[in-house]
């Protein structure tokens, strides 16, 4: 920590900002604004517009490799507003989309390779985003909005050789594919300047699937995949320069297969959280934060798996002193097994760092078991 005088910790995480039923006070979403026949709130609303529109293309040649690139990007950003007296009440209103390609054709004629070659690469992806706000003079603010996000991936390759010298040939094809959506809010309400309690939270989801086969003079392939999932959330309340403290919280899970031919398949699973709490009050400060993961593989006939709980601390007193402290427990092992040594091992690490008018000091251990080993770090 060291000198953190009137500082205060990042409490929040960067999730994408959050959904809001203020939109009822706004007579409905964004995209019915313009239509507004609420007697509440007279007519006309402000309404500004701004877009943008960027594409191009390329051609370059790399070796005997002719490459094609292009991208188009396209956003659109509208915000509606209205007065009501000390009150002002506003919508923004975001969306993107956007799209890249690359794609390789190129002819091979040398003395140890004669053949053609193609592929192709492209991500697409789709933002929408609204926030909507009422602002008091004087007084404080009520924000809340909304994001969401998809994407897709894909790759593929095909080549088609011979070489001059053996007559082998070879045959490549690869293709892969991808696919994430997510979504988070943004909640936060400010009586006054500098007051307030902020909530946001995001989830998201995706997957790959990727497929090879190759022909050179025998046959093999593989074939693998991934599904992961995962959230986050943060609490704050802000109290100005008094003191302010946060929470936040993630999770996050995947689960996957592999195989290559002819005969060997396997499979993993993995799950890892984090938890922090943090806070200031005047010119002291502090964090707590904890992660545990836990990662288990499966291939042929045998298991493998690893899993680690980290704890740590973070004090300080403005300029005067700080004390930060981590421990880490951790185990891996192989199961079934006859070697006792890869069955399992335990590991247990800390460290302890303290600064008192900026003079420092470390202490750190490692331990571990089966067999027993310790030493200093």
């Amino acid at each position: 920590m060291g000198k953190h005088s009137r500082r205060k910790p990042s409490y929040l995480p960067k999730v994408a900002v959050g959904a809001a039923p203020l939109a009822l006070l706004l007579a409905g979403p964004a995209t019915a604004l313009a239509a507004q026949t609420d007697p509440a709130i007279p007519l006309p609303l402000d309404h500004q517009r701004e877009g943008s529109l960027d594409r191009g293309v390329g051609f370059t040649s790399e070796g005997d490799t002719s490459v094609f690139r292009g991208f188009l990007n396209n956003t659109e950003r509208n915000v509606f507003g209205k007065d009501l007296g000390d009150a002002k009440a506003f919508a923004d209103v975001r969306r993107s989309v956007s799209e890249t390609i690359e794609t390789r054709d190129g002819v091979a004629a040398r003395p140890d390779k004669v053949g053609a070659l193609a592929a192709a690469k492209n991500t697409e992806a789709v933002k929408q985003g609204q926030r909507e706000a009422v602002k008091v003079d004087r007084y404080g603010s009520v924000v809340a909005g909304n994001e969401t996000e998809l994407e897709r991936t894909g790759a593929r390759l095909t080549e088609v050789a011979l070489d001059p010298r053996t007559g082998v040939p070879t045959f490549v094809s690869e293709d892969s594919r991808g696919l994430r959506a997510a979504e988070g809010t943004y909640h936060a309400v400010r009586p006054l300047p500098g007051v307030g309690v902020i909530n946001e939270t995001e989830q998201h989801t995706g997957g790959t699937l990727d497929r090879a086969l190759r022909l050179d003079g025998g046959f093999s392939g593989d074939l693998g995949g991934v599904l992961e999932a995962g959230r986050s959330s943060g609490h704050a309340v802000d109290v100005g320069d008094l003191a302010a403290a946060g929470t936040t919280s993630a999770q996050h899970g995947n689960g996957r297969f592999s195989g290559v031919l002819p005969l060997d398949v396997g499979s993993g699973t993995g799950y890892g959280q984090e938890h922090a709490l943090g806070g200031t009050i005047g010119p002291s400060s502090g964090l707590v934060t904890t992660r545990q993961d836990v990662n288990l593989a499966h291939h042929g006939a045998g298991f493998t798996g690893s899993g680690s709980n980290t704890i740590s601390g973070d004090l300080g007193a403005g300029e005067v002193a700080s004390v930060r402290g981590a421990t880490t427990s951790s185990v891996r092992g192989v199961l079934p097994t006859a070697d006792p040594a890869r069955a399992g091992h335990l590991t247990q690490s800390g460290t302890l760092d303290l600064t008192l008018l900026g003079q420092p000091s470390h202490t750190g251990f490692t331990a571990g078991a089966l067999p027993l080993e310790a030493k200093q770090s």
